[in-house]
């Protein structure tokens, strides 16, 4: 379909949710619903506009799957208590969705491998959310850890091979499994030392890069 076609109907589409939606706030149209309902169905409707849009763009575009993501997110978010999930769960599937925006990028545009990075460190942010503050800070650690190791992989089979994110990659991993295994009392004692030596591993390596 052409694409002047495609923004005439979404953008129509976008004119009468919003005249609605003033109808509805106004009480010009007397509909009782409930608030968070109201705003879910919105956002689910965001979702679908985006995800549209990137379709009507022959998916040449990858921006609109993250905002149309993340409205998704925010919709099961804000429905969370009255579909039966708990708050924190709630919460925690918002940052995930978030993480998932750009995987998606990721997995549709393989490309723009840039997008594993926010991927894998916002998803392991909700890891805290789902786990609680122990467990779950050892487990974020080594999901941004795995991140990076991950990204690693990828590049390895591109001709534009970096060896940079194993730096990355190894600290937090290890960083994580020293949180889960030890604890955060022991896990604090390791910081300055793990820090001088992979600041000098990093040195050396640069001074053998250079010569």
């Amino acid at each position: 379909m052409d694409k002047r076609i495609m923004n005439t109907i979404w953008g129509g589409i976008i004119i009468l949710l919003g005249v609605l939606l003033l109808l509805i706030t106004t009480n010009v149209i007397d509909i009782r619903i409930n608030a968070s309902w109201l705003f879910g169905i919105l956002f689910f409707f965001g979702f679908i506009i985006f995800i549209g849009m990137y379709i009507s763009m022959h998916q040449e575009q990858f921006w609109p799957l993250i905002p149309g993501i993340i409205m998704l997110g925010l919709c099961l978010l804000i429905l969370s208590e009255e579909i039966g999930i708990r708050g924190q769960i709630g919460a925690g599937l918002f940052i995930l969705f978030i993480g998932l925006s750009f995987l998606a990028v990721y997995l549709f545009h393989p490309e723009h491998w840039w997008a594993i990075i926010p991927a894998g460190m916002v998803g392991s942010i909700s890891l805290v959310i789902f786990f609680g503050d122990v467990l779950g800070v050892g487990l974020m650690f080594l999901g941004m850890g795995t991140t990076f190791l991950t990204l690693y992989f990828i590049l390895a089979t591109t001709p534009d091979k970096h060896w940079w994110p194993i730096i990355p990659g190894g600290i937090l991993a290890f960083m994580g499994l020293l949180f889960l295994f030890f604890g955060p009392v022991e896990f604090g004692n390791y910081i300055l030392p793990i820090a001088l030596i992979i600041l000098g591993v990093i040195l050396i390596i640069q001074g053998i890069k250079t010569k």
